[in-house]
């Protein structure tokens, strides 16, 4: 049953930009409305409409603070359509009105500089896939992660088909953590997915994947990348790439969606997906 809510909540995420509701999310798990909210509560202790607007709250507070959307255009980005509504529950939720919290946020962040130990890219890549597993822990307090037998050790049999993928980790909550967003959490509020970043001529289209995985369609897109060593430096790593592109003053900026790890032959390579709005 904590797969389904698993999906559930995976589904909440990556469609809060969309005006969707409790009977659109019971067809999409294969279960009827009642059990949807029942089920969902007994895992994350919070109803599923409330848990897709804490999330949503989450995603405009970091376009908030590393963009520079305006707030009607963040609104909708998050799934609120009326600019007023969005305001007042971001307001109950963050003791801010959004521009107040613009502007704390960014004085705040201003006063950091990139880091000289560190250095940050802006590169493209093209469509590309993930296979990926949800865990409701923070990456510091995972054993095994990069290693080839933690990420494969549900996957060994694809490996023949995988053979050119890349260790990787997806950080849904590191941004909104940044921006200390992440407030009142409940139960599994830290969630890390784990797995393989698939190279171009690797395709898992057509393979059925055991049941804690899910596939990730990549569309062609820019990102930010700063190389680093050891994951205890995945922090400073962070505020490195966020002061950079501030500071830079450069038409990309953040997208909203989760950055990413991968573990490179000799380094480890942040990516943190960014939009152009001139695009």
């Amino acid at each position: 049953m904590f797969n389904a809510m698993t999906r559930a909540e995976i589904w909440l995420q990556d469609t809060i930009d969309k005006p969707l509701g409790i009977e659109d999310l019971a067809n999409h798990i294969g279960y009827s409305s009642s059990q949807v909210r029942r089920q969902f509560r007994q895992s994350f202790h919070i109803s599923p409409s409330a848990y897709r607007e804490k999330r949503r709250l989450e995603r405009a507070a970091v376009l908030l603070a590393l963009t520079p959307l305006n707030i009607a255009q963040i609104a909708i980005r998050c799934g609120y359509h009326n600019h007023s509504s969005f305001s007042r529950a971001f307001q109950r939720r963050y003791q801010y009105r959004p521009r107040n919290f613009r502007q704390t946020m960014k004085n705040s962040l201003n006063r950091s500089t990139p880091h000289q130990a560190f250095k940050t890219g802006i590169e493209k890549t093209s469509d590309r896939q993930m296979i990926l597993m949800r865990l409701y822990q923070a990456p510091e307090h995972i054993k095994g992660l990069g290693e080839a037998s933690y990420h494969n050790k549900q996957l060994a049999c694809l490996q023949a088909r995988l053979r050119l993928s890349t260790t990787i980790i997806a950080l849904p909550d590191i941004l909104a953590d940044k921006v200390d967003a992440l407030n009142d959490e409940p139960l599994h509020s830290y969630r890390t997915d784990v797995g393989l970043y698939l190279e171009q001529s690797d395709n898992a289209q057509d393979i059925a994947l055991p049941v804690p995985y899910r596939r990730v369609e990549i569309p062609t897109h820019y990102y930010a990348s700063t190389c680093f060593k050891h994951l205890t430096e995945l922090k400073d790593a962070l505020t490195h790439t966020i002061t950079h592109l501030l500071h830079n003053q450069s038409n990309w900026h953040v997208s909203g969606h989760p950055p990413q790890v991968l573990w490179q032959e000799n380094h480890l390579e942040l990516r943190i997906p960014l939009i152009n709005p001139q695009y």
